[in-house]
């Protein structure tokens, strides 16, 4: 439901890149938690093989169980609130613990049609840590004036990655699926400020 909402910012972006650059986009980044948000952007998307998507997920402190929230890059598929989806589970099946940097992306599962996505290649998922995380909603703030939300800086660490890897004349797209303001107190306790 949540992804049918945000869908707007998907068909948006499609029309003004195209008003903007008279073209599609290179490459589209979102962070995804559960995932609802990224795919209201992706979903205008999907069909566009020329657009490379990527999702990016919570790697926080490191791989080991509890220290991260990236379902999609260790998780095993498995059932959650109702849905056979990508899961971080014991060997029983039950949610193990995650942590993330960004409350919003704290979830041991991820929505069923990233699970999908992911399956059939469409979307490429990799992770940002919680320094990575930190580091890019700084940037962000310091030489944009835009101050993102932890939870959007996940895929700003990505792009910062990935940018100097790309021809000059390449678009990208980065969803900024919500502000900072919610975290500034949280932000500053982290850095020492």
């Amino acid at each position: 439901m949540v992804q049918d909402f945000q869908s707007i910012v998907g068909r948006e972006a499609r029309e003004q890149i195209q008003q903007l650059a008279g073209r599609l986009p290179d490459v589209l980044l979102a962070c995804v938690g559960g995932g609802s948000n990224a795919m209201g952007l992706f979903t205008a998307f999907l069909d566009d093989k020329d657009v490379a998507i990527i999702g990016v997920e919570p790697a926080g402190n490191g791989p080991n169980p509890g220290e991260h929230a990236a379902t999609l890059t260790y998780g095993t598929p498995g059932v959650l609130h109702g849905m056979k989806t990508y899961l971080l589970q014991d060997d029983k099946g039950e949610p193990l613990p995650v942590h993330s940097i960004a409350s919003g992306l704290d979830y041991p599962g991820v929505g069923p049609s990233h699970s999908f996505l992911k399956d059939i290649k469409r979307v490429k998922y990799v992770s940002a840590t919680d320094a990575e995380t930190l580091a890019a909603f700084r940037e962000l703030s310091e030489v944009e004036g835009i101050i993102p939300a932890l939870e959007s800086a996940h895929a700003v660490a990505h792009v910062i990655k990935l940018a100097p890897t790309l021809a000059a004349d390449k678009i990208v797209i980065v969803n900024l699926s919500g502000r900072g303001d919610k975290d500034i107190d949280y932000v500053a306790e982290l850095m020492g400020l």
